[in-house]
Formats: structure tokens, sequence, C-alpha cells
């Protein structure tokens, strides 16, 4: 593939720039990455063929969409923003403009817009991979011819260069949304302020994620028995990918818990009190 991230994202982010009534931004990212995640979450080394099909966009990509939709929004980014830094390259804060899907209309925006940018992943690795997702392959057979002097099938040449030109497009252009947006905030058009969190919780929820990141690393070869083998580089990365992205679930879950404890106290208080 061109990289899942940044690279896939820039065909899509001048859609969610061109008419942002239109898309959800954060739909559309999902989807953009959505066909992959659906082996790498499954730590799956072969690949999901059918996550790189006309009907894959709406079996895998539609459902992994919504969910990891509802889960960012209403669960990990009032979490893990405020623990994250918020200004420049990467403008993380602007996450917060991202509103769950409450309503149908809501709802089928953040469909079509995954779905959407499933299509655009799709597409692309038609022409750069030779395996089940080139799917262009066939239609254009000199995609497979050698390239003189790397002696690489053409396709491969693509890959490598559309993961370097993609890649510096998609932080180009959120570079150049994020930073002309107000700070999110009252007025801002933000579902929520991002207030900043205290150092130590910043370090603790960083840590957390590196730690799961790590444990994924090390467990994704060991679970698929793939240790000292070609594929085990390849599930370390799955790994990291799957266990950090858990243990940003289970650290927004941990803290949710504690607010609703928190504000349970807090009622039995009032209630003795009275």
């Amino acid at each position: 593939m061109p990289w899942m991230i940044p690279s896939h994202q820039a065909p899509v982010l001048p859609l969610k720039r061109w008419r942002p009534e239109w898309f959800s931004g954060l739909g559309l990212v999902l989807g953009t990455a959505a066909p992959d995640l659906a082996f790498v979450l499954t730590l799956d080394p072969n690949g999901a063929p059918v996550s790189h099909t006309l009907a894959g966009l709406f079996l895998v990509a539609l459902p992994m969409v919504i969910v990891l939709h509802a889960l960012s929004t209403w669960l990990v980014f009032p979490w893990l923003l405020p623990r994250l830094p918020g200004g420049p390259p990467l403008h993380l804060h602007a996450l917060a403009r991202s509103r769950p899907a409450t309503d149908p209309r809501s709802l089928l925006r953040v469909a079509v817009s995954g779905i959407l940018g499933a299509a655009t992943h799709v597409f692309i690795d038609g022409f750069t991979h030779g395996d089940h997702s080139g799917w262009a392959l066939p239609l254009l057979p000199a995609l497979g011819t050698k390239v003189p002097g790397v002696e690489t099938p053409l396709y491969d040449v693509l890959q490598v260069c559309l993961t370097i030109g993609l890649a510096a497009l998609a932080l180009r252009e959120w570079r150049r949304m994020a930073s002309a947006l107000p700070p999110p905030g009252p007025g801002a058009a933000a579902t929520w302020e991002v207030v900043p969190s205290s150092l130590a919780e910043r370090r603790l929820a960083v840590g957390l994620v590196l730690a799961g990141a790590l444990a994924g690393a090390v467990a994704g070869p060991l679970l698929k028995g793939a240790v000292g083998t070609p594929d085990a580089p390849k599930l370390a990365a799955y790994g990291a990918i799957a266990f950090a992205t858990l243990a940003a679930v289970a650290g927004s879950l941990a803290d949710r818990a504690r607010r609703v404890m928190d504000r349970i106290l807090l009622d039995v208080d009032a209630a003795l009190e009275a």
C-alpha cells in the first residue's frame, strides 16, 4: 500500500475543505484506513481480500467506520485530546470538531464519507499492488513490467512514489485546514472545549498508549506463531497499532468510569447532608 496514514488521506482531505457541510472529515479519514484496518486490527498477515473489493466497501469498511467514529467521538477524543499537544504541526485539538452521529442525517453523512474514503483507498491500491488488492494489474499488464535500473515491478515503484508524494500532500493539506480554524471552544464549532490536562495525566495517557504499542509489537508475532519468520516485522507493526488502539479505548473507559463514580459519590454525599 501507500502508507495507511497519512498517504491514503491525501485524496479526501480536499473534499472536506471544499464542501465541509457535505462530508464528515473523520468519516472520510476512517474510510481511507478501513480496508487495511480490517487486517491490521485482526493481526492477519495475509491481508483481508474482501476489504479491498466493491462488496467490502459495504460489508467491511462501512460498519468499521460507524463503530470507530462512535468510539472516537463519544469516548476516545474527549479523554485523549486534552492529554495531547494541540498546536502545530499536527493541530490535534481540531479533532474536537468531530461530532458524534446522533441522528439519521449525521449517520448517513458519516456512512457516505466512510464509503467514499474506502473507495479511494481501494482505487489507489489497485495500481500499487500485485496481490489480491491489485485489481488494475489484469487490466493494465504494464504495471507488472520491471522498471529498468531497479528491476522492480512498476506497481511497486508506484507504491513507493505514491507513499512519499501522497503523504507530503496529506500533511500539507491537513496543516492548511487545521491552522485556519479558530481554537476549539465556545463559538468555534467544537463539540467541546479542549482543556489541557495536568502534566501527570498527560504522561499517564501517553505512557499507556506507548506501552500498548510496545506490548503489541511483541505480541503480534507471538500470537500468530510468526517469530523469526518474514511476517514477524509486519505483524509487529500490526500488533503495535492494534494494542495502542485498545490501550486508548481502555484508558478512555477507565476515565469515564472514574467520572461516573465521582458523580455518584457526590450525589451520595449531597443526599447524606440533606
